[in-house]
């Protein structure tokens, strides 16, 4: 697989100094408006002596607020990174925002603190918070895959909450995830939307309804446009389509793996299915393509559509202890694991690829070897062409 993702063979090769800034983000604006808009860490003391209150300066809350960010990184982020790449990019992030060519002696942390001192020296009082955060924000933004790593502000926390939560924000309710309707009468069409706390109920709940429908033996799980959410979920949500105690999904972090089981088991208005066709897209993205890549593994159905989006990473919220504003909270948004697929490759990049690609002219009759069935073949092929959730 030619992916700058391909973990499990090749060791990662060392960064190009070329760096990607793209500063017209939300996060950039959010946070040089300064508030508008889940993690251990090594604190910066070693190699150094203990400061006296005479020898505190105002860069000193800056410097040891990016020392912790640093700290972070270099201990939670998804791969493993050398003292030499990182503090490359705190330089060249440093030049970008100063607009000078900047002095690092040797690329390890304690010169990169001294390049940051050196820097903010020369930068006005008002102007050293928006400094520390843009710069601690570049570093993040343009670690791999570019632009998924940021500096958060208490907002923007507020902001994920709801999102994994599947909370509107105008309303404050929790929104339904899965939505069922009978599409022929031995078919029954499922939606998820999005995977959050409630999918599991919203599953078992929609499927209930359908116990005494006579007949109904086939189903087409639509997956479509699903965003995904919460990866914890996927241990309960996987349940009662693998079964209990499976192993349902790995993820990676710096050269170790680590697999997840099902904490769940079948649910009886699921077990009726013997005809299952799994609908997914390229908007089918993040915890739904690790869903999607499980349910393939096991045989659960034919996977019909386009390759999934290929957004394979899981980020968490990590507290920052050196804050540089008492009236605002930053914290640090990381991805700090990739999700693998069902061949054990990264999602990231690759996404995951149909049984039957709805791009082949003859994906009908492919579909229909599967099952025999003229009627399932009709089925998929009206939901296919109806934009997902509008059945």
């Amino acid at each position: 697989m030619n992916s700058m993702f391909n973990i499990k063979f090749k060791k990662s090769q060392k960064s190009k100094k070329k760096i990607y800034f793209v500063i017209g983000s939300v996060v950039i604006l959010i946070i040089l408006c300064a508030g508008s808009a889940i993690g251990t860490y090594f604190y910066f003391k070693h190699n150094q002596k203990p400061e006296t209150p005479a020898e505190q300066t105002s860069e000193n809350i800056y410097v040891e607020f990016l020392s912790e960010v640093y700290d972070k990184i270099k201990e939670n982020y998804w791969n493993k990174m050398s003292d030499e790449e990182l503090a490359n990019l705190f330089k060249l992030a440093t030049e970008k925002l100063v607009q000078t060519p900047q002095n690092l002696s040797s690329a390890d942390k304690r010169r990169m603190t001294e390049m940051v001192t050196s820097a903010l020296e020369k930068i006005e009082e008002s102007k050293k918070k928006d400094f520390s955060a843009q710069l601690a924000h570049l570093v993040l933004w343009n670690l791999k895959p570019f632009g998924r790593s940021a500096l958060y502000v208490k907002k923007d926390e507020e902001n994920l909450k709801n999102t994994v939560e599947n909370v509107n924000p105008e309303t404050g309710k929790v929104e339904p995830t899965v939505g069922a309707n009978l599409v022929r009468p031995t078919i029954l069409h499922l939606y998820i939307s999005k995977i959050s706390p409630t999918t599991l109920d919203d599953l078992k709940k929609e499927t209930e309804k359908f116990d005494n429908t006579e007949g109904l033996n086939a189903l087409i799980l639509d997956l479509r446009g699903n965003i995904g959410g919460s990866l914890d979920m996927l241990q309960y949500l996987l349940g009662p389509f693998i079964g209990p105690n499976n192993y349902a999904f790995e993820i990676f972090q710096q050269g170790n793996y680590d697999p997840f089981k099902t904490k769940f088991g079948w649910l009886p208005s699921l077990v009726r299915y013997k005809r299952v066709v799994i609908l997914a897209d390229n908007n089918t993205q993040s915890s739904a393509e690790v869903m999607l890549a499980a349910l393939k593994k096991y045989n659960v159905g034919v996977f019909v559509g386009t390759k999934t989006k290929g957004w394979g990473t899981i980020e968490k919220v990590y507290e920052v202890d050196h804050q540089i504003d008492p009236n605002e909270k930053f914290s640090i948004f990381l991805v700090n694991h990739l999700t693998l697929r069902d061949d054990n490759q990264p999602i990231e990049e690759a996404g995951v690829e149909p049984t039957i690609d709805v791009n082949d002219p003859k994906w009908e009759n492919k579909l229909f070897d599967y099952f025999n069935s003229n009627e399932l073949v009709k089925a998929v092929k009206e939901v296919w062409n109806t934009p997902p959730g509008n059945i």
